[in-house]
């Protein structure tokens, strides 16, 4: 109902405000009866590319510190990106020139209005990129190297029959083939007569091609190179490769195609298709894991808008490789070492003091072999060491280990500096989201995945509590939620996930995204529900994370959220606190705004303000 603005109404509530909780940063704002007490709204990007006057995101947060106070909601979570992230101010390097400049007019125009700043940020990831030897990195056990030349190299022979498809082999299977998604094409080939071609005009909108690799080894290196070319194609081709139980170990959303190394570092961009081009040569780096079989697929899920696209694979050879990407921290925890094939000799690492006899020297996806080594040309060698988890599964967002107590010194002064930046902020969201590799470091003895990261988050939360004992902590749901990602078998996480949110403390808020921007209403309303219900059990504040980019007339997705938040607390659930719309379309994100908050207002009028 709508409230009259009158001065007893105004005496009544500065009467009431050391009783009741402040619903609104901004004292302009009506109350409701139920309100949602933060009603947020979720912005990510880099706001210092240039001047405040230039820079196209910094002022779309302007525009939207304004919109907030206009449609009734009193905080923007802050997510910065790339060098204006706010572990910037942690980098060797000085940050862009416009970034405490740009930060200080957002913090000024957000106080005026009485718009609360929220930062976003700390997850695991974020450790590695100042300290990038802290990075996930996966156990690459007993290598086959040979000895030729003063040198020892991977033997790498080719593991799958028939790369380049001359066979028709039985192993490889055109899923599509009888609905016009792919085929074997011999007008097109990279090298002898055949090729398998992908058509854009699949009658099932998709075509995958599958090989199951059923000779691999667990706990090794691989890497995967390949031929396409292109015409008039612009499908989605993308390669996912799948461990045992269907869980993914690779699978890379900032590179369809896998992200390509060279001389044994990254390539500086993702393996790219044009739309139409000759035949060019790809390559990426996987893990086995604790898998002894995988599943390949090369695969589209989307027909692209040219009816006559067509791409074509050939020449798909898979090497097990070693001593490449080859992560070591200091102190030592990761070690590499090289014995004789029957594992019965252990060979000496050159070091720097030269104090020790040195039987090889680590190089890059090699082993130098001085002229005084007691190993001899022709040998075979057993070579084991640690490869970086990262592209794996992203590019950007691997997290770094949490078995060493850099980590949270580093987690420490990123939230200092932010606090700084930001004037004292008073809540902090703990950016825990889609963390898919995790847990690998021997340092951290051997535990499941669930107490890995019940660990981490515990440490983590008391870590920042102990220095700001007043700070409110903010965390996404899904990497402790049991009907999300806290689940047996998660990506390429080390063991079981369950128990995960055993760490966190019942004092942090859950920001509850259940469901996402799925408009199927049933089973998803359920979901919903049986998550706040859940979390509500374990003690917890809540916010729901609605709208995720739904262009539905009737918001589908926001109406299950808030039809899901009536059962739960019909149920007995009365933790959920507030609501932040969640956009991931950058600065194109935020026309929904407005419809938002008028639909809550229309649906559940006593959750939102009457303006």
């Amino acid at each position: 109902m709508k409230m009259k603005k009158t001065m007893l109404w105004t005496a009544l509530a500065l009467l009431c405000a050391s009783v009741l909780p402040v619903l609104s940063a901004n004292a302009t704002t009506p109350s409701c009866t139920n309100c949602f007490e933060k009603r947020w709204i979720y912005f990510s990007g880099n706001i210092t590319r240039a001047p405040t006057s230039a820079d196209a995101r910094h002022k779309k947060l302007l525009e939207l510190i304004h919109v907030a106070k206009a449609e009734g909601y009193n905080g923007i979570a802050f997510n910065p990106g790339a060098n204006g992230s706010f572990a910037s101010m942690l980098s060797a390097t000085a940050p862009p020139p416009d970034y405490y400049p740009n930060y200080a007019e957002i913090v000024r125009v957000a106080k005026e209005n009485g718009i609360e700043l929220i930062p976003v940020g700390g997850g695991p990831e974020m450790p590695a990129k100042v300290a990038p030897d802290l990075i996930e990195a996966l156990p690459v056990k007993d290598t086959l190297f040979i000895v030729h030349d003063g040198h020892a190299v991977p033997q790498g022979q080719i593991i799958n029959s028939d790369s380049s498809f001359e066979n028709r082999d039985a192993a490889w299977d055109l899923i599509e083939k009888n609905v016009g998604g792919l085929a074997y094409d011999t007008i097109e080939a990279h090298s002898g007569q055949t090729s398998v071609k992908f058509t854009q005009a699949s009658q099932t909108n998709r075509a995958r091609l599958l090989r199951t690799l059923s000779n691999i080894r667990p706990h090794a290196a691989y890497r995967m190179s390949f031929w396409i070319a292109t015409k008039n194609y612009n499908a989605p081709l993308s390669i996912r490769i799948y461990g045992e139980g269907a869980t993914p170990m690779y699978s890379n959303p900032n590179a369809r195609l896998g992200w390509g190394t060279s001389n044994g570092l990254w390539n500086s961009d993702e393996n790219i298709i044009a739309t139409t081009q000759g035949w060019k040569q790809y390559n990426l780096d996987f893990n086995s894991g604790n898998n002894s079989s995988l599943k390949l697929y090369f695969m589209n899920e989307g027909n692209g808008s040219n009816s006559d696209g067509l791409a074509w694979l050939d020449d798909v050879e898979i090497r097990e490789i070693g001593l490449s990407h080859t992560i070591r921290r200091d102190p030592q925890s990761l070690p590499i070492s090289v014995t004789s094939a029957d594992g019965s000799i252990s060979y000496a690492e050159w070091n720097s003091d030269a104090q020790t006899p040195a039987d090889y020297i680590v190089g890059m996806e090699s082993l130098s072999i001085p002229a005084n080594s007691t190993i001899r040309e022709g040998q075979i060698l057993r070579v084991s060491s640690y490869q970086s988890g990262q592209n794996m599964t992203s590019m950007w967002s691997t997290p770094a280990s949490a078995c060493h107590e850099k980590f949270f010194d580093i987690q420490k002064r990123y939230f200092d500096k932010t606090y700084a930046l930001l004037s004292a902020p008073q809540k902090f969201f703990l950016y825990y989201d889609e963390n898919r590799v995790m847990n690998w470091d021997p340092a951290c003895g051997n535990i499941t995945g669930g107490k890995y990261l019940a660990n981490t988050i515990a440490r983590h939360q008391q870590v920042l509590l102990d220095v700001y004992p007043n700070v409110e902590l903010y965390v996404w749901n899904d990497m402790f939620d049991p009907k999300m990602n806290a689940i047996p078998k998660y990506w390429a996480v080390n063991g079981d996930l369950t128990d995960s949110w055993k760490g966190l403390k019942s004092s942090t808020t859950v920001v509850n995204w259940t469901g996402g921007s799925e408009k199927e209403y049933t089973n998803t309303l359920a979901l919903k529900k049986k998550s706040l219900e859940f979390f509500h059990a374990l003690g917890h504040q809540q916010m729901i994370a609605g709208y995720y980019d739904d262009e539905s007339t009737e918001l589908d997705a926001l109406k299950s959220w808030l039809d899901a938040l009536t059962a739960a607390e019909a149920n007995g659930v009365n933790s959920v606190k507030g609501f932040m719309y969640t956009t991931w379309k950058d600065v194109d994100g935020y026309a929904n705004v407005k419809k938002v908050a008028d639909f809550i207002k229309s649906k559940q009028p006593q959750r939102w303000p009457q303006q």
